[in-house]
């Protein structure tokens, strides 16, 4: 859970996107780390390459996966399934899972947020991570 937990701070049923949510708008696509906010702090995503950024990626009928850009190619660090049911997003790496609520999902931004214990202090923190498709 640690990996897919470190993935979804920088990152979700049924087996489509769901558009029963408020919106219209598709969770396929790449969606590029903006920024994560922990107990209402800001920590800007400051891992890009000048020459790529890394980003997950949800494609095909549920898949996801998050590319890590090093040294200008593109490593894969995890792959897996994703379900959408309205708000609620579930993504699978085989044996880890971790739902989030959607809190934003526009043309050009994605949010959700979750709690889990960042610091590793025994107490989950609120956790809303943000993308954005450029």
């Amino acid at each position: 859970m640690a990996l897919l937990a470190a993935t979804v701070l920088l990152l979700a049923g049924c087996s489509s996107d769901d558009d029963s949510s408020s919106n219209n708008f598709t969770i396929y696509g790449k969606w590029y780390q903006k920024e994560s906010v922990i107990n209402n702090t800001v920590f800007p995503y400051d891992d890009h390459e000048i020459c790529g950024k890394d980003y997950l990626e949800f494609y095909d009928e549920n898949k996801v996966k998050s590319i890590d850009v090093w040294d200008c190619e593109e490593d894969l660090d995890w792959q897996g399934t994703f379900t959408k049911n309205g708000n609620s997003l579930t993504i699978s790496n085989g044996s880890e899972n971790m739902t989030v609520e959607i809190t934003e999902l526009t043309s050009e931004s994605l949010a959700f947020k979750y709690n889990s214990d960042v610091d590793e202090n025994g107490t989950e923190e609120q956790v809303i991570e943000r993308f954005t498709r450029n």
